[in-house]
């Protein structure tokens, strides 16, 4: 065997290794790909509930279980936290003095809030206390995927796929754990947010833009959340969410 005939060899076993190996990730990839996709489907989905029945809907996603839910809420609706903690006065004023501020950063017409009792009940919302109590249910439509899937739903977690991590509008600091959620507003608005999955090698991001509610699916994550939590609806960026 020349050396010639020797490289062509070696090439072959090459090109081939790497075939299998692109193969392999190719099929853990497309699963990770029809999850994120679903997730996706399922928050515009949301998004096009809230503005059509006119209530405030919520999607639920949940670190622990690997999953996801659409609830819908009639009056004051509460963020989940995960545990029942301990009331402290001054810590729920504050929150919902930041929660106001947030919202002032909307036009009024796009969170519905129009008066200052409403206006009060989405800032506690947004601030994760309750008001009167927590009267968010499951939402009973369907997706409007061509499976007809439930707006519920769990990650394949059997192919090690995941929730990374989520930033919303209403937290200071990103979420890797528990249950957050993402609100969409009955005329078309939404909190900002950054959905991140994974499989453990490739991740996939969802971009949820604050004014229209309008959700992104993205090859790949951000290089800095900021880019996208940190700019208004004319690309400028803000000090603060």
């Amino acid at each position: 065997m020349t050396v010639l005939e020797l490289m062509i060899v070696l090439a072959i076993v090459g090109g081939l290794a790497f075939l299998m190996r692109s193969a392999v990730r190719w099929v853990t990839k497309a699963d990770l790909v029809d999850d994120a996709s679903h997730l996706a489907a399922v928050l515009r989905r949301t998004n096009q509930l809230a503005m059509a029945g006119g209530k405030l809907y919520r999607v639920v996603l949940d670190f622990d279980k690997h999953a996801f839910r659409v609830e819908v809420c009639e009056g004051p609706a509460a963020v989940e936290r995960g545990k029942e903690e301990m009331v402290d006065q001054k810590a729920v004023k504050d929150a919902i003095d930041v929660a106001r501020q947030r919202l002032s950063a909307l036009p009024t017409q796009a969170i519905g809030a129009d008066s200052p009792e409403a206006e009060a009940k989405l800032a506690a919302a947004l601030a994760g206390k309750k008001v009167g109590g927590k009267v968010c249910a499951p939402a009973n439509e369907v997706s409007g995927d061509s499976k007809g899937r439930p707006l519920a739903g769990e990650l394949n977690a059997a192919k090690g796929i995941k929730l990374r991590e989520v930033w919303v509008q209403h937290l200071e600091d990103s979420a890797t754990h528990g249950l957050v959620s993402v609100y969409f507003f009955p005329t078309g608005a939404a909190e900002k947010a950054i959905v991140t999955l994974t499989d453990g090698r490739a991740t996939f991001s969802i971009l949820v833009h604050g004014l229209t509610g309008r959700v992104q699916l993205l090859d790949g994550e951000l290089r800095s959340p900021d880019d996208h939590m940190m700019r208004n609806a004319e690309g400028d960026k803000e000090r603060e969410r």
